[in-house]
């Protein structure tokens, strides 16, 4: 009896051992200001913050890069860095798109929906051929345009076809995969040529990120992990309390803290 109280402890520290080794640890390396705005980051791990009609670029380490404004168009409402050679700005009261290279130059004339055609566009993102998905609020359809802006793909209206009603919240691709969020439905997954494959069912959030097959979310106070392959789901706890909103990239970690991006390295 006494050998097995002594094995059972045995096991139960290795176990406890085990789960604290796999726990990842932090290690503050920057802190960033976001005053009010929103930031997003790129597989290069620069930060880019916009607040209003301005974009502020910095190095993982806090350094500030580069700068962009423009007042012609109103509040910026959306950065799309998947691409960091080529930026796609979206602002959504007056609709227009602008791209911006990797120094936060203008890159050609601004796109505005309304002359392609659609001028209910209430978010864009870039597809994977350096062109354009929107989201079309008059017909409830997704339009992709291609690096000509020339009309590629329709889906029709998706209310109709899936027999629910949508209220689309962010779109994002990645992998030549399209993302609608609608946050009381879920994420509404496409193919690149505007098919519905499937619906994630992860309801109330208004962030997330997709980085190789994992799907990091909050929710919380707790940081998700969601493998898109084999749909197991790991949760971790932050390094700070009160995170609104995290992004990671490769070994970094970017946290949206009472105002300010907290860059942690996680070992």
């Amino acid at each position: 009896m006494r050998l097995l109280k002594l094995l059972f402890i045995v096991i139960v520290c290795a176990l406890l051992y085990s789960a604290y080794r796999a726990l990842p640890q932090y290690e503050l390396t920057a802190k960033i200001p976001l005053n009010g705005g929103g930031f997003t980051t790129d597989n290069l791990q620069n930060v880019y913050v916009y607040h209003r009609s301005t974009i502020k670029e910095y190095s993982s380490g806090g350094k500030l890069l580069y700068t962009y404004s423009d007042k012609s168009y109103g509040d910026i409402t959306e950065v799309d860095a998947n691409n960091p050679l080529k930026l796609m700005v979206f602002y959504k009261d007056f609709p227009q798109i602008v791209f911006l290279d990797n120094t936060l130059s203008q890159n050609g004339n601004a796109v505005n929906p309304s002359d392609l055609g659609f001028p209910l566009t209430s978010m864009a993102c870039v597809s994977h051929d350096n062109g354009l998905w929107f989201y079309d609020g008059q017909n409830f359809q997704l339009v992709r345009f291609d690096v000509t802006l020339t009309l590629m793909q329709k889906t029709g209206n998706l209310s109709q076809q899936l027999g629910i009603i949508i209220n689309p919240y962010s779109l994002q691709e990645y992998n030549s995969y399209v993302y609608l969020n609608d946050t009381a439905k879920g994420i509404l997954v496409f193919d690149s040529f505007g098919t519905y494959f499937k619906t994630i069912p992860f309801k109330h959030i208004t962030s997330y990120q997709i980085r190789g097959d994992n799907l990091f979310y909050m929710l919380k106070n707790k940081i998700h992990s969601f493998d898109l392959k084999t749909i197991m789901e790991d949760v971790t706890i932050p390094p700070d309390s009160l995170v609104s909103q995290v992004r990671i990239e490769k070994n970094l970690l970017y946290e949206n803290c009472q105002d300010t991006i907290r860059v942690y390295s996680i070992k």
